[in-house]
């Protein structure tokens, strides 16, 4: 999986060794690894894996899908000349669940959360030969886990686990100074853009130097000293080229820390310049009405399961999407390897991106490892432009009645807006909506019913969250108020084709009776958008979903990403939907 796509396309530097490949890898269901120090001896009976694979995977090298709560990798390397000089940080994309590392013996630290990103810096662990040792744990208890099933052998909804390392792994390069973070926050009106930049290391004596280009053009540039870790300037940008899925222009951004005209640390990044907002019911970018038309998209391949086989596997998923003239997806529950939105920036598509909430109950002990991992997500993916809305939480239907899981709720959502308020927030998927969401979606799968019941079953369900009648069409809390925010159906068809099976051995999980074959598939689809093109208040949808995965075989695509309808005549459809032409 290794490619010239840094991990991090919209912040990466010069100086990186990707540690991707074969490792050594055990199984440790007794647990003895810690007291028989694996983590300095080395594991004693290891086989190999592909490193970012998945176990459970075929890619991996390993493909066991059974229960192992406690794995072990272990990788040796050589330190290159390019990274002897300076401080050196080893970083993981994600590693799901519990992992704790060493390096030559020496323990840098463990990381909690199988979908946030963390790093250690080892330089003062490292020599010449090296030995990288992690061990992960991951009961598949109660943790925020996504769409993986904690029974053997997954089914419905839910889809084979993935534990350890499944987003890649590097070594990068810097000086005793550098920059940690930045974030862009677009300033469409004065044609500019804040820069807010956290610093790490020795900072006396350091000049930040600070460019903007676009399409390799210097648009401005600037030259700060730094007095304090948290640094925050604003450019005002003599072209301003507005982000759109129409329009994907993209500014790159270059940070260079300097000490006495010497270079300490050189990143390179992006931003887009756009803007998020709602009013009267309808969702804006940049000042102007657009109808979202997404698809489900959940991060599953075949092979690789969470990990995909490549970034070209990514642009393939991305592209697909833009074929079927859809303007976004919804990332359902997987918050997804950065490469995958560098793609979605690029190409024009729009997110929704969704934390991965289930498999975790909300109780008070839950909640700061939650949001730990939340604001990590956000913080990483804070300057991709194609993310215009955050979903904590998806489907908690206990939040009606169970004031502690409100309260569980409400707490991260809040923080969530604080943390970044140039998005839209949706508070809880489907239901059970509160006064701090943003957006209100509808999860609703009687379209197979035909055209007149998905109707009419849609406008009870907006008479509910704006009057609170009829009841058993409320997907809100006892006494929300509406505040005139856009309504989106984020769920609906979920259909199957009849003559497709399974890639994998699971029982198929389809919403209502299969169609007899495309051309049935298309009059069920071009009904359910008329539906909820009528519907005035509905300004969105989702489809469910963009692929089969495993047993669920209602995709526009088959598992392995054969097309079972004709994009081109589902992207007709979609034409004639929007503001200027609802038909």
């Amino acid at each position: 999986m290794t490619s010239s796509i840094p991990p991090r396309p919209d912040f990466f530097r010069e100086r990186w060794l990707s540690l991707e490949g074969l490792w050594s890898f055990m199984f440790d269901d007794e647990d003895r690894g810690l007291d028989e120090r694996w983590f300095t001896e080395g594991l004693p009976d290891p086989v190999d894996i592909k490193v970012p694979y998945p176990y459970q995977s075929r890619l991996s090298g390993i493909g066991d899908e059974a229960i192992h709560p406690v794995v072990w990798y272990a990788k040796k390397f050589k330190l290159p000349e390019t990274l002897r000089d300076g401080r050196v940080h080893i970083k993981f994309g994600a590693v799901d669940y519990k992992a704790s590392v060493w390096v030559n013996g020496r323990f840098m630290g463990e990381h909690i959360g199988g979908y946030s990103p963390f790093s250690f810096d080892v330089t003062e662990a490292l020599g010449d030969e090296n030995l990288l040792v992690l061990r992960v744990e991951d009961r598949h208890g109660d943790q925020a886990r996504g769409k993986q099933d904690s029974k053997l052998k997954p089914s419905g909804c839910l889809y084979m686990r993935v534990t350890g390392i499944w987003q890649p792994v590097w070594l990068e390069g810097c000086g005793d100074a550098w920059v940690e973070g930045f974030q862009a926050f677009p300033c469409i009106e004065k044609r500019g853009i804040r820069l807010r930049l956290r610093l790490s290391g020795e900072l006396t004596g350091l000049k930040l130097r600070i460019r903007v280009l676009l399409a390799e053009a210097e648009q401005t540039s600037l030259v700060e000293k730094v007095k304090n870790r948290v640094l925050e300037v604003f450019l005002r940008l003599p072209e301003v080229a507005l982000w759109s899925p129409e329009e994907p222009d993209l500014y790159t951004s270059e940070f260079i820390l300097e000490r006495d005209g010497e270079t300490i640390d050189h990143v390179r990044g992006y931003f887009g310049l756009r803007e998020v907002s709602v009013k009267d019911g309808r969702f804006l970018l940049n000042g102007k009405p657009v109808y979202l038309k997404f698809a489900l998209d959940q991060g599953y391949f075949p092979d690789g399961l969470y990990a995909a086989p490549s970034p070209e596997a990514l642009r393939r998923d991305v592209e697909a999407v833009k074929r079927l003239g859809l303007n976004g997806v919804r990332k359902h529950q997987k918050p997804e390897d950065p490469r995958y939105f560098y793609w979605c920036d690029k190409l024009g598509v729009l997110v929704w991106e969704e934390m991965p909430d289930w498999g975790m109950s909300l109780e008070p002990k839950n909640l700061e490892t939650f949001w730990s991992e939340v604001e990590s997500i956000i913080l990483r993916d804070f300057n991709h432009p194609s993310i215009i809305a955050w979903v904590p939480f998806n489907e908690r239907r206990t939040v009606a009645d169970n004031p502690v899981h409100r309260g569980f709720l409400e707490d991260p959502c809040s923080r969530v807006k604080r943390l970044d308020p140039t998005r839209l927030l949706v508070d809880n998927s489907g239901y059970v909506h509160t006064e701090t969401t943003d957006i209100i979606d509808i999860h609703d799968y009687s379209g197979w019913r035909g055209y007149r019941r998905f109707k009419e079953n849609l406008a009870k369900r907006i008479r509910s969250i704006k009057t609170g009648e009829p009841r058993e069409f409320r997907i809100t809390v006892e006494d929300f108020k509406y505040r005139g925010q856009p309504i989106v159906v984020s769920e609906w068809g979920g259909w199957g084709i009849k003559g497709y099976e399974p890639l994998v051995d699971r029982e198929v999980m389809v919403y209502g009776p299969p169609v007899t074959d495309e051309y049935e598939f298309l009059t069920r689809y071009r009904a359910c958008v008329k539906a909820m093109a009528e519907c005035d208040e509905v300004v969105g949808f989702c489809y469910t979903q963009l692929y089969d995965i495993e047993g669920e075989l209602n995709g526009y695509m088959t598992y392995d990403r054969q097309w079972k309808i004709n994009p081109d005549e589902i992207a007709r459809i979609h034409s004639k939907i929007g503001f200027d032409d609802v038909t």
